[in-house]
């Protein structure tokens, strides 16, 4: 029995795994990838099923297989298959130095969280098999833990191992585990030793994965278990990861988060000492895991033959979407004709421009969120945008929206790519590039329809998987709501579902969302229940949990998700079955 078998890894899905990223980073570098709609994609450890299955109900036409040697988890992973009628994925049981090639070959290949956690013998075969299992333009995706950082946590590792020496009950392992560190961050904060700061950081990076980045504490030792407590737990340096596929003629394309393979986050002379140094591409990501201390990466690779594009060609954006929640920093009412405007992302990355058009397009790209737009569109929109606020260059804007000015179009389409590409090799969270538009709407239909799977987690968990693959956190109002929007219901169905469900559940729907601040003494309103229900499916659109379009086979899937769902526990906030 594997250890998988004991303690099945906790399900979840990874955003940068899916395949229109691969595809896109893969266009980028001038891989002719195949198209996300109908490409075959293979997970090695696909466990149960969790990456897989949301990613096969966004693209019906696509084929997905998983191979996993757990077989308990494999198990699992059928059942859902089967429960939730999903077409298009197949799960085998199936250990990697089996592999025989009888699955055929695929456009992408997932291996999210294997490299790291297994034997040489075992990294080797999966490597064999991402160079047989691919097409010619195929592409792989490969996480591993990597140096120098993960040498604080090699140390931290080593500790637990020992404590733990003596135990085989896996609860009682990961119990004992965290006994350890926070026994550790007490007696080292009690006083100044030398490096005493490493538990205290490193418990802080555990709470901060298990318990934010993934709200998902009831999965936390699972998670913990096999990530952090594993038998086999080898990091490698960026080089020894290249050298490694190189011996299986495989070679390295970019990272799928592509903006953390290049130095163009770090201060100007801090990138240009960095490029000085090293002698090749793999240097350069060498010395840059140098500087930013890092501990993973998710590392894209293709066949060695395929001729890849030493630097980006700008035409390849026009065939490609854009999204951006990026904050521009511009004053009230200035005109952005005249200013220079910063635009600031979740993590904190900045593109500062004096460029019209991008700040426009920018602007209008956080206003469609998280709708995708293409160049055109946003340059576009940009344009019109950019004649109501400046009517003295109504004239010559008019003349490039409607290629009269062919230069000037040109010109300011150059400069919007360029800007769109510094910001995405900077950070993805300053915008997005995709090949795909995308399965979601933003759009609130009469009879509103849901992604299946997050229908189906809304059962389960407090956040769910959103048509992007991305986590989003559920409201309770949300999590109510969400199982219910199975495309049959518009809203006054749902008002009377909400209506006669006397249970606890629904208690919500009847108790003011939020209350007036403390000593204002008028009294306001409470919502009603028809602007709730509103307020909340807005919420649920503007998460990408909605449905863009009518999908071939989504009515099977539809029908297996509603004979899913079961009894909700009544201590719960969940809608009535």
């Amino acid at each position: 029995m594997t250890p998988y078998d004991r303690v099945p890894y906790g399900g979840w899905s990874y955003a940068f795994t899916h395949p229109d990223v691969l595809a896109t980073v893969a266009r980028l570098r001038g891989i002719p990838s195949a198209p996300v709609e109908s490409c075959r994609v293979l997970e090695i450890g696909c466990a149960a099923g969790y990456n897989l299955i949301p990613m096969a109900l966004s693209l019906p036409n696509a084929r997905f297989v998983g191979i996993d040697y757990a077989a308990r988890q494999i198990d699992e992973g059928c059942g859902l298959v089967a429960q939730l009628g999903v077409p298009n994925v197949e799960l085998h049981h199936l250990d990697l130095a089996a592999w025989e090639g009888a699955l055929g070959q695929f456009d992408y290949i997932v291996a999210h969280g294997i490299y790291s956690w297994v034997a040489e013998p075992v990294r080797s075969a999966l490597l064999s098999i991402c160079r047989a299992a691919l097409t010619p333009n195929g592409v792989a995706y490969v996480s591993y833990n990597t140096y120098p950082g993960w040498h604080m946590m090699e140390a931290m590792r080593r500790m637990m191992l020992y404590h733990i020496r003596e135990i085989d009950e896996p609860g009682q392992r990961a119990a004992a585990a965290r006994e350890l560190i926070g026994f550790l961050v007490k007696a080292t904060g009690a006083a100044s030793f030398r490096l005493s700061s490493y538990p205290a950081a490193y418990e802080h990076l555990l709470n901060g994965y298990f318990h934010g980045i993934l709200n998902m504490p009831d999965r936390a030792d699972s998670l913990f278990l096999h990530d952090e407590l594993e038998a086999v737990n080898a990091p490698c340096y960026f080089h020894e990861f290249l050298a490694h596929a190189g011996q299986h003629g495989l070679t390295y394309v970019a990272d799928a988060e592509f903006g953390t393979g290049l130095p163009t986050s770090l201060p100007e002379e801090v990138a240009a000492n960095l490029s000085a140094m090293a002698q090749s591409d793999g240097d350069v990501g060498q010395y840059l895991d140098f500087v930013v201390n890092r501990t993973f990466r998710r590392s894209l690779l293709c066949r060695d033959e395929v001729a890849l594009s030493p630097a980006i060609d700008l035409e390849v954006l026009d065939r490609l979407y854009f999204a951006s929640h990026a904050r521009g920093l511009l004053a009230p009412g200035t005109d952005p004709e005249a200013a220079s405007v910063e635009f600031v992302a979740g993590d904190g990355a900045k593109l500062t421009t004096d460029h019209p058009v991008t700040i426009v397009a920018f602007t209008h790209l956080k206003s469609i969120w998280p709708r995708r737009a293409t160049l055109a569109e946003a340059q576009e929109m940009a344009y019109v945008q950019l004649m109501e606020t400046n009517p003295h260059l109504r004239a010559e804007l008019y003349a490039a929206l409607t290629g009269a000015d062919p230069e000037r179009q040109a010109e300011d389409r150059r400069l919007l790519a360029a800007n769109l590409l510094a910001a995405y090799c900077t950070s993805g969270e300053l915008v997005s590039f995709h090949l795909h538009p995308g399965s979601f709407t933003t759009e609130i239909r009469t009879r509103p329809l849901a992604s299946g799977w997050a229908r189906w987690e809304a059962s389960k968990r407090t956040t769910v998987t959103d048509l992007r693959l991305r986590r989003v956190a559920l409201t309770p109002h949300g999590r109510y709501l969400l199982p219910l929007l199975d495309g049959t219901r518009d809203a006054d169905a749902l008002q009377q579902v909400i209506e006669a469900d006397g249970s606890e559940a629904a208690a919500i729907w009847r108790t003011p969302a939020s209350l007036p601040p403390e000593g204002l003494q008028i009294e306001l309103p409470a919502p009603s229940l028809a602007e709730q229900i509103a307020e909340t499916l807005e919420q649920i659109a503007n998460s990408a949990l909605l449905w863009g379009w009518p999908i071939p086979g989504i009515d099977q899937a539809i029908s297996g998700i509603e004979s899913s769902f079961g009894r909700f526990p009544e201590s719960e906030t969940r809608p009535p079955t």
